[in-house]
């Protein structure tokens, strides 16, 4: 009697593979703070991501660019709301200042802030993509949401009025500025939510107050006219 021929077990479903990437960016990101940018290595980061060093390469090919893959990385929890039928200029600027506020002053952005401060010295390459990754686009996004939101003559400002990029850096200083120092020199714990909102709102009410007085043509009481 032939044999009966075995039918071959089905080969269970692949599993999806975890995303790796955002592993090896917390165990880049945890190496970083602890051993510094210039002592890490990659070995380093392999091992605090329980990886191969060729699975890291994979993923990244050198250390400048993990670095830059985590400055990204953490660029995308930056977010500004979205705008609300009926807000104000003024309830505009307190939203995006909020998210801005959370965004820099939370504990692990200012551990961040800190190694770019430590290593500045040994790399200036360093603190020059940190400020165009992080700083400045945060303020750019900010810059843009004022721009769009105020009938302020700032594309081409009257003789005596700053620039939109002046207004905005004088803004974000005076309403998170000695916040921001603070944390970072360990002086102050993050303030309160009532603390943070009292300081930005505050701030943009005295902001709305000198642009109308340096240039009384601007309809800052106006609503906006599009969406941030």
């Amino acid at each position: 009697m032939p044999a009966v021929p075995r039918r071959a077990r089905p080969r269970p479903a692949a599993l999806p593979e975890p995303p790796r990437l955002p592993e090896l960016l917390a165990a880049a990101e945890a190496v970083f703070l602890t051993r510094g940018y210039h002592d890490a290595t990659m070995n380093d980061v392999a091992r605090a991501a329980g990886m191969s060093k060729k699975t890291v390469y994979e993923l990244i090919p050198s250390k400048p660019e993990l670095l830059s893959a985590l400055l990204t990385h953490r660029q995308t929890q930056l977010e500004f709301p979205p705008y609300q039928e009926g807000w104000s200029l003024r309830e505009a600027l307190v939203a995006n200042l909020l998210s801005l506020a959370r965004f820099m002053l939370a504990p692990p952005q200012i551990a961040l802030t800190r190694l770019f401060m430590a290593e500045f010295a040994r790399g200036p390459e360093l603190g020059r993509q940190f400020l165009r990754r992080h700083m400045l686009k945060a303020k750019t996004q900010l810059t843009e949401a004022l721009l769009t939101s105020a009938r302020l003559p700032m594309h081409e400002p009257p003789p005596g009025f700053p620039s939109s990029k002046e207004l905005v850096n004088m803004l974000v200083g005076m309403a998170i500025g000695e916040f921001h120092i603070g944390m970072l020199l360990g002086f102050h714990t993050p303030p309160s939510r009532a603390a943070l909102e009292q300081r930005i709102t505050q701030a943009v009410d005295l902001f709305m107050a000198g642009c109308e007085a340096l240039c009384p043509c601007a309809e800052a009481a106006q609503p906006p006219v599009a969406d941030i």
